[in-house]
């Protein structure tokens, strides 16, 4: 993000006058964020990353909530629904896939907070709407890893060993989680945001999780049943939710045709 700003001869002084408006929601999203890294990352010390991300992944039942209470979005009979089916499916398929070892509930708390952190986050890039989102999410990724350097040095101090080979694979998989899942990914989200609106765009989330299930087609690996039929819930919920949006801006055109 850095080499982008520099890219596009953008100073410290344009930056901070960019972000001037959404100062104290930038520095809340960015908090949120780094909540939401460090819960996700110590859950994972207790059970399985696959058991976290499904739990984080149910975080759009949160946005709705947090849509209906800050953003006064209407909630329709239908949009309600497809965030149900979509909690439903997911449930089935942490249920599906959990397994009990030592250290369970602290897994899933941690995972719950990260879960609760995502989505209040969601909820703040609605705020940010109309930002340069190039120049909010490096001064957001800035400021959030700001916040959780301290935590790591704590960790260090206290005993803990970072673990850092450096060899090819350790540095191509650091590359692609800092270009990819922490660059690009949190790009095209907010973008995503801006377009569809924070409920919306967090419900494709509920996906997210079943991406393994065609991942089990492609390797030739038969998926279970309760993936199946989990993924298809699933994929009615954010349907559903498509077609609420899809009907907010048909009434909303309508209501234009009428005034004229």
């Amino acid at each position: 993000m850095i080499g982008l700003m520099m890219h596009q001869r953008m100073g410290i002084k344009q930056m901070q006058k960019e972000i001037q408006p959404y100062r104290n929601i930038l520095m809340l999203s960015a908090f949120l964020s780094a909540v939401f890294v460090m819960a996700l990352h110590m859950s994972t010390e207790y059970i399985p990353s696959g058991t976290s991300s499904i739990i984080v992944n149910l975080s759009p039942i949160v946005v709705l909530i947090f849509g209906g209470i800050f953003l006064s979005e209407k909630l329709s009979i239908t949009k309600i629904a497809g965030f149900l089916l979509g909690l439903v499916g997911g449930i089935a398929f942490f249920w599906s896939s959990l397994v009990f070892m030592p250290g369970l509930e602290w897994g899933i708390i941690l995972a719950l907070i990260a879960m609760l952190a995502w989505g209040a986050y969601t909820v703040t890039l609605q705020y940010l709407e109309g930002a340069d989102r190039f120049i909010v999410m490096t001064v957001k990724h800035g400021i959030s890893s700001l916040i959780i350097i301290p935590f790591i040095l704590l960790l260090v101090i206290g005993g803990s060993q970072l673990i850092l080979i450096p060899d090819i694979y350790t540095i191509t998989g650091l590359v692609f989680a800092g270009v990819f899942a922490s660059g690009l990914a949190y790009l095209l989200y907010f973008a995503a945001i801006e377009t569809l609106g924070a409920t919306r765009a967090s419900s494709f989330l509920f996906l997210i999780p079943f991406v393994s299930v065609a991942g089990d087609f492609v390797l030739g690996e038969p998926p279970e049943v309760i993936a199946l039929v989990t993924a298809v819930i699933a994929l009615i919920g954010v349907g559903l939710v498509k077609k609420s949006g899809a009907s907010v801006v048909l009434d909303n055109e309508q209501e234009l045709v009428d005034l004229d």
